[in-house]
């Protein structure tokens, strides 16, 4: 490449990095911004702290669903923690460690909610433009907003009649006292399941609301015990070590749930419903609480006192469609009225829509979101043809149902850095993958998926309106780190940015 056809970075003297969203996926790019000695980078984040995830859902009970100590990044141990599943704020409180410690801090700009980006072909830069109408410029997009974020509420006839008091388990109201109160909680997701038996002993009656019955696993949590904590922190070389038996145990769970083996899918739906009989003794209720459908096609959930919650005397399980809300309570399909004071949504997040209402301008002008209207595909789940140098965090069918996301974020970060070593050498102002490549991964992607557990026939939030997969990764974590491991040129278009012209120079 000619000393005129270098990158827009070598041109300016600089070579700046936008990261949207200070959650887990934002952090891990800064971090190996800073580890690579690159410091030309800042974090965008709506809101006025960071977290993500762990920062918005603060409901009675919130934890993760994945073991400590395989919940955080494997360059970043942390050694103490609590409980075999940690709570919201001793995760939230972790980012935070990590943000200070790897000076994170001073690179994120709090209360910056990013409404657009537009790649500019001649100059090979984005602009970003914030709802607040201010703009910055970068050669290089890193957006981990992630899927989840926008939370779902039902279209319910009436529901805006209610008189009482109406929110979503992202959005928990803790100024509102729950203390005996008759409540409605409306599904019986990962979310619904942690907070139905905190908030049950303070209620005077709670109407758990149930469309569709899910398969459930103990968590097995608990405190660790001292002897446990003093091993964690003064035995070397054993965090890593626990950590490694936690991935390949979930695995090796995974085979069950991802569907390659017919007979670990049997037995893990076997141990589900032993767990379901051992715990839940009236044989109609146990009925009512077994899926009929095939397990891990629905997201499976963990808890230790969801059934025995569920059996309680001041708690109804409630299974007929609610037909429509109105001033003082919950209709069902029945007829019969549920006089409430309160509903809550334990109803889960939008995961289809991704970016929205983010705007991001491509290549000719094309619209993301108007492109992924037949279908959110991204190649790797990183990157978009016609949209370079813009790269996806958690995007399309990068989600898992068996092991730690946190995998994927590191494998995904790892090779936008890959990308961003080749941009700083010079190879290209802008890389923009090939549509034929994208289009090849994608079909093998959906084709895979039809196969495996989750095309087995259920409704869930997995899938799109036209019942395609654009959330679970078709296979295990360690085929999807192959494919990431490295960044491969050839699979991209290598653009170069002239005054007034963009011309692809290589494939």
């Amino acid at each position: 490449m000619s000393a005129a056809s270098t990158t827009v970075s070598m041109r300016s003297g600089s070579f700046n990095i936008a990261i949207i969203g200070a959650g887990f996926a934002g952090i891990c790019m800064a971090i190996r911004l800073k580890q690579a000695g690159i410091d030309d980078f800042l974090i965008y984040e709506r809101a006025h702290d960071l977290g993500g995830t762990w920062r918005d859902n603060t409901y009675p009970g919130c934890a993760c669903d994945v073991p400590s100590h395989l919940y955080s990044f494997s360059f970043e141990l942390k050694k103490d923690w609590p409980r075999v599943y940690s709570s919201w704020q001793d995760i939230q409180g972790y980012l935070r460690a990590c943000t200070e410690k790897y000076g994170i801090g001073p690179h994120i700009k709090y209360g910056v909610s990013i409404a657009a980006a537009r790649f500019d072909e001649d100059t090979g830069l984005w602009t970003l433009k914030s709802t607040a109408d201010t703009s910055f410029t970068a050669n290089v997009v890193a957006n981990g907003t992630g899927p989840i974020n926008k939370p779902f509420i039902p279209e319910i006839p009436g529901l805006d009649t209610f008189k009482g008091k109406t929110f979503h388990s992202s959005e928990w109201e803790h100024d509102y006292d729950l203390e005996g109160k008759t409540v409605a909680s409306i599904g019986n997701g990962c979310s619904g399941i942690q907070y139905v038996p905190e908030i049950a002993p303070k209620l005077r009656r709670l109407d758990v609301f149930m469309r569709t019955p899910t398969w459930i696993v103990p968590r097995f949590d608990r405190a660790y015990m001292k002897i446990e904590r003093w091993a964690f922190k003064w035995i070397p070389g054993w965090p890593r070590l626990y950590r490694y038996y936690i991935y390949w145990r979930n695995e090796y769970y995974g085979l069950g749930i991802i569907g390659h083996s017919p007979f670990f899918t049997k037995m893990l739906q076997g141990l589900a419903a032993l767990n379901l009989k051992t715990r839940v003794k009236d044989p109609v209720l146990r009925e009512t609480l077994t899926p009929k459908f095939q397990i891990g096609c629905k997201r499976i959930n963990i808890s230790d006192d969801y059934y025995e919650t569920l059996q309680r005397d001041n708690v109804e399980l409630v299974t007929e469609g609610i037909q429509a809300v109105t001033e003082n309570g919950l209709v069902t399909a029945d007829g019969k009225e549920h006089a409430v004071d309160a509903i809550i949504f334990g109803t889960g997040f939008v995961t289809t829509e991704y970016l929205q209402p983010m705007k991001i301008h491509g290549r000719g002008g094309r619209e993301l979101t108007a492109q992924w209207q037949s279908g959110a595909d991204a190649y790797l789940g990183i990157s978009v043809s016609g949209f370079p140098n813009y790269f996806l965090l958690l995007g399309p069918n990068t989600g898992l149902g068996h092991n730690s996301v946190i995998f994927m974020i590191e494998s995904q970060v790892d090779y936008v850095m890959s990308a961003i070593e080749k941009l700083r050498a010079g190879v290209a102002d802008a890389v923009d993958v090939r549509t034929d490549v994208q289009r090849a991964f994608s079909e093998k992607v959906q084709s895979d998926l039809k196969s495996m557990t989750w095309g087995s026939g259920c409704n869930s939030w997995y899938l799109s309106p036209d019942g395609k997969n654009y959330t679970i990764w078709p296979g295990n974590t360690m085929s999807y780190w192959f494919k990431t491991r490295h960044f491969e040129p050839d699979k991209y278009e290598l653009i170069t940015c002239t005054r007034g012209e963009s011309r692809r120079i290589a494939a």
